[in-house]
């Protein structure tokens, strides 16, 4: 449901503005009415609060993000229910654009950029991880870019609402063949749907995949096909780079790339810490032009300032018979969207598509 501006939400949010909206419910910008903060608000609909599968899930990004205080982790620090009854998070405003929007615009980062990402977010993921955390779907949607005062780069992590907790007791929901989370930065384990297999060197992985992407401009995994793509992440090499992007990855990156994307876990590095300070140092050996070089530039968008918060996380992965299999963890998972349209700056819904945009306010 669209509240209208002004509604007061547990006595102490006012809602501002509608950011937008998707499969799974609503964004929006409120004020915190005894702080004055500024705050986002992320409402499920009406519809899915009903379903027993899609509370759990809100309920898990609510309990894991609400405990992994970190400065790379966005912060949720409330919840609630409306008059109606559809449940809500209440977290920090981020002002700035997540990764996937930088890459469309600028094509690539430069290598000293792209090393201060790596560490950050592999010093939040470490945290996670310490937990028994495994987030499951980091990929340039889920890095949000803030901009900070005196910071050249600032990331947080979000959206955690597909993780995998370890230390816990676990209830399995079991289909057929299937996956959860975003094809093209799925590790090989998640991409053969082995959810017992799924640990913190998944999230290497996909740390990995994200390395390659910013550096060269292209997925390492990639064709036009769903299936094909968790074929060639299982089975095959990462794809050739063209000419025109031959060299932006250093060598000796990229060997340290190409080892966190080992087929077999074992031979990846032992934690993503260990990958990120292997990633550092091949960076700091590295030809002054190696990645460096501006890349081409991808046509500019529209609105994207401005606080970014997934609408859905879990792919849509349809035909050949492939259906969503997960671990459901306490009764705390939440089902992902595969459409959203916005009313402000761009969002993106966690299923590789774009919402559609309306003008600004």
């Amino acid at each position: 449901m669209d509240l209208p501006v002004g509604t007061v939400l547990g006595d102490s949010y006012r809602i501002t503005r509608l950011m937008g909206i998707g499969g799974m419910g609503a964004i929006y910008e409120a004020e915190q009415i005894a702080t004055g903060r500024r705050v986002a608000i992320k409402m499920m609909s009406r519809e899915l609060s009903a379903h027993p599968e899609a509370l759990a899930r809100f309920r898990r990004e609510v309990k894991v993000t609400s405990e992994l205080a970190h400065p790379h982790i966005v912060d949720v620090f409330d919840f609630g229910a409306s008059p109606t009854g559809e449940p809500y998070l209440v977290m920090e405003y981020l002002d700035g654009e997540d990764l996937e929007q930088r890459l469309e615009r600028d094509g690539l980062v430069r290598l000293a950029t792209a090393v201060e990402i790596v560490k950050q977010l592999a010093s939040a993921l470490a945290v996670a991880h310490a937990e028994g955390i495994v987030h499951r779907d980091l990929k340039p949607g889920n890095v949000f870019l803030v901009n900070v005062e005196n910071a050249a780069v600032f990331v947080k992590v979000v959206d955690f609402g597909i993780s995998k907790v370890l230390k816990a007791a676990t209830t399995k929901l079991t289909m057929a063949r299937a996956v959860v989370g975003t094809p093209e930065f799925m590790s090989p384990e998640m991409a053969a749907g082995r959810v017992d297999l799924i640990d913190h060197r998944s999230d290497q992985w996909a740390l990995a995949c994200l390395s390659w992407h910013m550096l060269s401009g292209q997925l390492p995994f990639w064709k036009p096909d769903v299936n094909a793509i968790l074929d060639q992440v299982i089975g095959g090499e990462p794809t050739p780079l063209g000419p025109e992007r031959a060299g932006r990855i250093p060598r000796e990156v990229e060997k340290v790339i190409r080892r966190a994307l080992s087929k077999k876990r074992e031979d990846r590095f032992p934690t993503i810490t260990a990958f990120a300070r292997a990633f550092e140092a091949a960076a700091a050996g590295a030809p002054a032009r190696g990645a460096a070089r501006a890349g081409r530039a991808a046509p500019p968008k529209r609105g994207h300032t401005g606080l970014w918060l997934s609408l859905g996380v879990v792919a849509a992965l349809a035909g050949a018979g492939w259906m969503f299999r997960e671990e459901i963890m306490s009764s705390q998972w939440w089902p992902g969207a595969s459409d959203a349209r916005t009313t402000g700056p761009a969002h993106t819904t966690g299923d590789g598509d774009r919402p559609r945009r309306r003008s600004k306010h």
